[in-house]
């Protein structure tokens, strides 16, 4: 298991284990994504390409945007997390 602190977020990274990336809101004090190995591969390859671009991936929307930065929507279009350009580059690197 590998653990992470970025900006308020805590990512934790398991891929052994099921789900294999979660990322916990330090502040608020809940798990705000949960990914299963194959997404956290399908994320590592969209992070390591700035393009604005709109995909789904596993129960979340992400748009990521080209400057860098990336967003999560949860169901019914709720923002579950926000990581700025140089958050979402400092998670690019944690998943390679």
């Amino acid at each position: 298991m590998q653990i992470k602190l970025i900006g308020e977020y805590e990512i934790t990274r398991q891929p052994e284990l099921e789900p294999a990336l979660v990322i916990h809101h330090v502040i608020r004090g809940y798990d705000v994504v949960h990914l299963d190995s194959a997404q956290l591969g399908e994320l590592a390859t969209l992070l390591a390409v700035r393009q604005k671009r709109i995909r789904t991936l596993g129960a979340y929307q992400l748009i990521l945007g080209d400057g860098g930065d990336i967003t999560f929507y949860a169901d019914a279009g709720r923002r579950a997390c926000y990581l700025n350009p140089d958050q979402a580059a400092a998670l690019g690197k944690f998943l390679q």
